[in-house]
């Protein structure tokens, strides 16, 4: 309703600020401050208006409807609360109104009109006269000096640490400063003032009339005594004229002041002074009919007991100072009582006096206040309109006019201000030959930026977009995209590793770059070209029909069924298409690239001559590899690869054996090495699998020979891979020392691939298993790009042929005549030659009578367990030969 935030209680400093705020409202609710006469003094609007400023107007007026039940259930207390309920909402409406304003000013405003004319109409029927305007200007008082300290705990109490997220940090005006400092300057001496006169005046009023009192009772004592001893020797109360007598007798003694009261010593009214017709029962058993404080011997101050429904000011009006006086000889008591009204009357009167004098001081203070709060805040103003915008007028070269001040504060401020002027004038010199320096340097980094963003998104060999601009563009186009397809087409040269091993990789980089440029010229509104990494580009399509993406792939097939033309060679390349399609194949970037992967690897393994939609079934392939790949990791690091051994003969004799590496997966089945050691070495698995089989193999042969079995050399294959790092050699090291084997029982067996990538390091490698003492074999020599300067230059030991050169050569002369020169060449080198994949007897009587050094194959015995191995090592060879 107010626009105040509403109060959302935590657990935290917020929560228990409010819950000690609403314990203090109900205490200083049930309970009042009450001095002498009835001076009576309420806080609880103090912690009212906290509640409001902190936690807005609803828990104010919550709260003080909830303060209702903590006051004296009595009619006056309820109309007190109900003008401070008033209160409340009449400043909560006017902020909300106004949304910005002084609380104290218009919290006094409300006095002044609404309080003052409720505070008359409530007080009126019971006070008059001082007593009256009294009890009005100290409720207006005491309503004014509770703001004003609510105010002031705002100003200055931290109440944002507590309150973080509803309060800004403290910000008070040296006006409001100063209205505070003089408002509270008045106030609080003021009533100081009073309550100290007040104190002093009782203890004055009370010695004074107790002394008043014996004086006057011990006069009328003496009288009455001598009644008995001279002119009634038969002293009766009841005789009607000594009870005239006794009325002439207090007359005499009676004041304005007091009055006296002469009883039996039952406290029945024998004859009073008292204007007003006293009934004999009226202090009889009087002590119960007032609260009563003693304030010294015989001498009581007296209140009704039976008015709680009035204000304390009113109970003490109707209050007594009584002093008693018993005459045991006589059986009476005499009672002097002065009436406290008289006294508050008086007080009263002295307090307007003050108060007067205290509003025309203040209000000369408070003028004397504004006229130096103007004068300050005017040197202020000035000083800050000549320093808004002090930096563009000296960078314009205007002319700053100071201004000057008769507070020296100010004017040493004004002589600080001029200093630094003229310091920021220098600087922004200096500041100009700056910026033109960093125009300049400004203008290189956009330049740089720009090159940053071309890195970022595009290819720098080919200037095509690149793998993260290719991520973001189908994002986009699957955000924007409503009906329709969209295709990715994913595009793998077939001949690109061949073409980097044989014309090398600057040929390579000019076949990708005349790839790109065959690519770009199909782009168009609804194509874009990519270029993900390697040999691998992308076409993304944009279709309206799924026919429509078969133009693009003829453009493709056109494209490339023409020659590249490389450093004067002519190439005929090949490529690997795959297609996945959204949203048939995917709703997600992850999804359709996977796809079209799927589809392109099954286009290569087709040839690479057709390009591949993606279909479900190509999908279980895929899982199929997934599965592969998962279980290869689990056996390498949990065990489960079995060695298997094949012999390698030479005149009827076992002269080497070769270890082979077998896996079978309870899923899978036998998974054969040409299936998983590609994809291990594509995942980096290959390195940890070469470790374990050349340390079981060396252990292996170790304990064959300690068994007194033939020594014979054992080979390994080692992947081209770990050729690419440099712990090969000390993988090679740790076996041999695991094992304890000789250096010259291990030979490794390296296919020409290895010789591909930097074959400068590959043969610094050699080199070093060389210094070892191990042996070297070329595997499957003559099957890829055969090079004989590697038998120049590196110290290999051996080479194997082929098995598709050794199948049927009995039956085929040109294989012959090929398989004659390699062993001619060997011998040439003092080379070790091996034929492996023998399985007839002509195949082995033919590669003897050409002079091959060792026969390998299923003739002589399959790849079999180290058990088997063992026997088949026992027996002699004859055996095997007759076989």
């Amino acid at each position: 309703m107010f626009g105040i935030k509403t109060f959302r209680p935590r657990l935290s400093s917020e929560t228990i600020l409010c819950l000690i705020l609403l314990g203090l409202t109900f205490v200083s609710s049930a309970f009042h401050i009450t001095f002498v006469y009835g001076i009576t003094f309420s806080f609880t609007s103090i912690f009212i208006f906290l509640l409001f400023r902190l936690y807005g107007l609803p828990l104010a007026i919550f709260t003080t409807l909830l303060s209702f039940l903590f006051i004296p259930h009595t009619y006056i207390f309820v109309i007190y609360n109900i003008i401070l309920l008033l209160e409340i909402l009449f400043v909560g409406t006017y902020f909300y109104v106004k949304k910005r304003a002084k609380m104290f000013f218009v919290d006094g405003f409300f006095w002044l009109t609404i309080g003052f004319a409720a505070l008359f109409l409530i007080n009126k029927p019971v006070l008059a006269d001082d007593a009256l305007y009294f009890q009005i200007f100290l409720d207006t008082l005491n309503g004014l000096f509770n703001v004003l300290v609510a105010d002031m705990l705002l100003a200055y109490f931290p109440f944002y640490k507590l309150l973080k997220s509803r309060l800004n940090k403290n910000n008070v005006s040296i006006h409001q400063f100063l209205s505070h400092i003089t408002i509270i300057s008045i106030m609080i001496p003021f009533f100081l003032i009073i309550l100290t006169k007040t104190w002093t005046a009782h203890e004055f009023i009370s010695n004074d009339s107790k002394k008043q009192a014996e004086k006057v009772a011990s006069k009328i004592t003496k009288e009455l005594l001598l009644f008995k001893n001279n002119d009634y020797s038969h002293f009766s109360l009841h005789d009607s004229e000594l009870q005239n007598k006794l009325e002439v007798l207090i007359k005499e003694h009676k004041s304005a002041e007091f009055n006296i009261v002469i009883t039996d010593e039952k406290n029945n009214i024998i004859t009073s002074c008292s204007s007003v017709k006293v009934k004999k029962e009226e202090y009889y058993n009087w002590e119960k009919m007032n609260d009563i404080r003693k304030i010294s011997n015989n001498f009581y101050e007296v209140l009704p007991k039976d008015q709680n429904d009035v204000l304390p000011i009113n109970k003490w009006r109707s209050g007594k100072l009584v002093f008693i006086d018993s005459i045991d000889s006589l059986s009476l008591k005499v009672f002097v009582q002065f009436p406290i009204a008289q006294y508050q009357d008086k007080i009263f009167k002295e307090f307007l006096f003050h108060l007067k004098i205290s509003i025309i001081f203040a209000l000369f203070t408070m003028i004397f206040v504004m006229v130096v709060s103007k004068w300050f805040m005017a040197n202020l103003k000035r000083l800050t309109i000549v320093t808004t915008g002090l930096p563009q007028k000296l960078i314009k070269q205007e002319k700053v006019d100071w201004p000057n001040s008769n507070i020296s504060e100010l004017r040493l401020l004004t002589q600080n201000l001029k200093e630094m002027a003229q310091k920021l004038k220098e600087l922004f010199q200096e500041s100009t030959e700056m910026n033109r320096i960093l125009t300049s340097q400004t203008k290189k980094l956009k330049e740089s930026e720009d090159k940053l963003q071309q890195l970022a998104y595009y290819d720098v060999l080919t200037s095509l977009p690149n793998r993260l601009h290719f991520q973001n563009y189908v994002k986009d186009l699957i955000k924007n995209k409503h009906d329709g397809y969209i295709g990715v087409i994913f595009i793998d040269l077939n001949q690109f590793k061949q073409v980097n091993d044989t014309f090398g990789h600057d040929a390579g980089d000019v076949l990708l770059q005349q790839t790109a440029s065959r690519l770009s010229t199909f782009h168009n509104d609804n194509r874009e070209i990519f270029r993900l990494g390697g040999d691998e580009f992308v076409i993304v399509h944009e279709i309206e029909k799924r026919e429509e993406i078969t133009n693009t792939l003829k453009k493709i097939s056109n494209e490339f069924s023409s020659p590249f033309i490389i450093n004067g060679q002519i190439l005929y390349v090949s490529v690997s298409v795959g297609i996945s399609l959204y949203p048939d194949d995917g709703r997600n970037l992850d999804t359709l690239v996977k796809c079209a992967d799927i589809a392109m690897y099954v286009s290569k393994e087709k040839g690479g001559n057709a390009a591949q939609f993606f279909n479900d079934t190509m999908r279980g392939k895929y899982h199929e590899r997934l599965l592969i790949e998962n279980s290869l990791r689990n056996v390498v690091d949990h065990g489960g690869f079995k060695l298997f051994y094949q012999p390698k003969m030479q005149c009827n004799e076992v002269t080497s054996l070769e270890v082979l590496l077998r896996w079978y997966d309870p899923a899978l089945g036998n998974v054969p090495p040409s299936t998983f050691i590609p994809i291990a070495e594509e995942i980096g698995l290959i390195s940890q699998i070469d470790e374990w089989v050349l340390i079981e193999a060396c252990k292996q042969n170790k304990q064959w020979q300690e068994e007194h079995l033939p020594k014979v050399p054992i080979s390994v294959n080692i992947s081209a891979k770990n050729f690419q790092h440099d712990h090969l050699i000390s993988l090679i090291e740790k076996a041999l020392d695991e094992s304890g084997m000789n250096p010259k029982y291990l030979k490794l067996e390296i296919t020409e691939s290895v010789f591909i990538k930097d074959p400068k390091h590959v043969a610094e490698v050699i080199n070093k298993i060389k210094s070892l003492g191990v042996l070297i074999s070329i595997d499957d020599f003559g099957k890829g790009f055969s090079s004989l300067i590697h038998l120049l230059q590196l110290p290999i030991d051996e080479i194997k042929i082929d098995k598709q050169f050794i199948t049927e050569i009995d039956q085929n002369e040109k294989k012959a005549l090929l398989v004659k020169s390699m062993i001619d060449i060997a011998h040439g080198f003092h080379l070790n030659i091996v034929a492996e994949g023998i399985e007839t007897k002509y195949e082995r009587d033919l590669l003897i009578e050409l002079g091959c050094d060792e026969l390998q194959g299923y003739l002589f015995s399959p790849p079999i367990s180290p058990n088997e191995m063992k026997k088949f090592l026992s027996k002699t060879n004859t055996y095997l030969m007759h076989s």
